[in-house]
C-alpha cells in the first residue's frame, strides 16, 4: 500500500509543470556607420525552447553580430549549430553557435574598434 502511495505522489509530482531554464546570450552588433565605429551589445534572454546563442564575426573581428536562437532562424544555420563542429568560416566570416549562459562572445571578446583607417 504504501508503495502505491509513493507511485502516486512520483506521477504527480512529474506531471507538474516546471519552467524550462532559458539560455542567455549576447545580441546586437559591431560595426562602422558612416566610418565611425558603432556598437551594442545586451544580455537577452532567449525564448523558451531555444537552445543556441549565435555569432558570426570577419577575420579582424572588426564586424561582429551575436544573438539568440529564434523560431525564425534559417535552416542551414540550425543544421550547423546541431552538427559536431558548429563552427564554419568561410571567405573571412566565422559562424559560430555554443550552448551555454553568454558563450557567444568570441568576436565581442577579442578586439575593440578603432577609427576606420587606423
Amino acid at each position: 500500500m504504501m508503495h502505491l502511495k509513493l507511485f502516486f505522489v512520483f506521477l504527480l509530482l512529474s506531471l507538474l509543470p516546471f519552467p524550462a531554464s532559458a539560455i542567455k546570450c549576447y545580441a546586437g552588433s559591431r560595426g562602422f556607420i558612416n566610418g565611425q565605429p558603432a556598437h551594442k551589445f545586451i544580455q537577452e534572454t532567449c525564448d523558451e525552447g531555444m537552445l543556441y546563442c549565435m555569432e558570426s564575426y570577419t577575420a579582424d573581428f572588426n564586424e561582429v553580430t551575436a544573438s539568440c536562437q529564434h523560431l525564425g532562424t534559417n535552416m542551414r544555420l540550425l543544421n550547423l549549430c546541431q552538427s559536431k563542429t558548429p563552427e564554419q568560416t568561410e571567405n573571412d566570416l566565422t559562424i559560430r553557435c555554443c550552448k551555454t549562459d553568454l558563450c557567444n562572445n568570441h568576436g565581442i571578446d577579442r578586439k575593440k574598434l578603432k577609427k576606420n583607417g587606423n
